[in-house]
């Protein structure tokens, strides 16, 4: 939801107007659908199956943003269907500022394998799992540690383990993972 954040932040700090540009169409959009919903009826104007290639502009500044249509083809790896560009149908979109909002996918460090911190199939790090509320034993009933990875001194929590999430999310795994790791070293 970091792109809806962004436009619907711009709107309340008083942007004429706003756009959000999409590569995929809208029912591939992930997030949240209250989000859009929300967005829309602040005014932001949503074009879908279009790719941003580049940022238009001089020395005066920012003029657009170049967008070539796309189209959905085949599913990646993952199922996921990847926008194709459709040749010849590019377009500038008139733009003074520009919010550049996107996920990320994993992308593990190639030394993980030397320490035995293994990922899953998307590239996020295998981890032991956040407790049960109300669980406060600290291991995940895997004998690991909140947290902890496949190395015994490594911990790890929030995206690298999730996915994109919250920013809550996060904090709260690395308190978790604080306490992984002061039960691990048997000093709390």
């Amino acid at each position: 939801d970091t792109a809806m954040d962004c436009v619907r932040t711009a709107v309340r700090q008083q942007a004429a107007s706003v756009t959000c540009v999409y590569r995929r169409d809208e029912d591939n959009m992930p997030g949240s659908r209250r989000e859009v919903r929300n967005a829309r009826e602040e005014g932001i104007r949503f074009l879908f199956n279009r790719q941003p290639v580049a940022v238009v502009g001089g020395d005066g500044g920012i003029t657009g943003v170049r967008v070539v249509k796309t189209r959905l083809g085949a599913p990646d790896r993952r199922g996921r269907r990847r926008p194709e560009t459709v040749a010849s149908h590019d377009e500038t979109i008139p733009a003074e500022r520009v919010i550049v909002a996107f996920g990320f996918r994993p992308s593990p460090a190639p030394w993980f394998d030397d320490f035995g911190i293994g990922v899953d199939n998307d590239g996020k790090v295998l981890a032991g799992a956040a407790p049960a509320h109300g669980d406060d034993n600290g291991d995940d009933n895997g004998g690991r540690f909140h947290f902890q990875t496949g190395h015994p001194k490594v911990f790890a929590g929030g995206d690298a383990v999730r996915g994109s999430d919250l920013v809550v999310t996060a904090v709260f795994d690395g308190r978790r993972a604080a306490e992984g790791i002061v039960r691990y070293l048997q000093v709390g």
